[in-house]
């Protein structure tokens, strides 16, 4: 476990969450078709942060990329499940595509940053 990359995803988490509910709030969801794009971005890149923290150093693309499959796949479901999201819509499944999508984006820029820092092979000069 790695707590300094737990506390960037506790850091962001609160940014997502201040920023969701002023967006609510304002009906900027509604106003701006486009912010949904980067809050889901935003959202994936705080899943990532959250599996490096801790996966730490048991770290494996696949366990990593499985969190993130998890977390996203799972966040659609709860929205549909719970009515948040309006499945009669013609546009349900581009927009639930769209939001895996931007999931995956954010977490694989993070993921990069991982791999140049806590992930960082070991090259050995021998």
């Amino acid at each position: 476990m790695n707590l300094r990359w737990l506390l960037a995803a506790l850091v962001s988490a609160a940014i997502l969450a201040a920023l969701h509910v002023w967006a609510i709030m304002n009906f900027i969801y509604w106003k701006f078709r486009w912010f949904d794009t980067p809050m889901h971005m935003l959202a994936g890149a705080t899943i990532g942060l959250i599996a490096i923290g801790l996966l730490g150093s048991r770290w494996q693309p696949w366990r990593y990329l499985a969190f993130i499959a998890l977390a996203a796949f799972g966040w659609e479901l709860f929205e549909y499940l719970f009515g948040i999201t309006n499945v009669t819509a013609t546009y349900y499944v581009w927009d639930t595509t769209h939001d895996v999508l931007n999931d995956v984006i954010g977490a694989i820029a993070v993921y990069f940053i991982a791999r140049h820092t806590v992930w960082k092979p070991v090259i050995s000069h021998g």
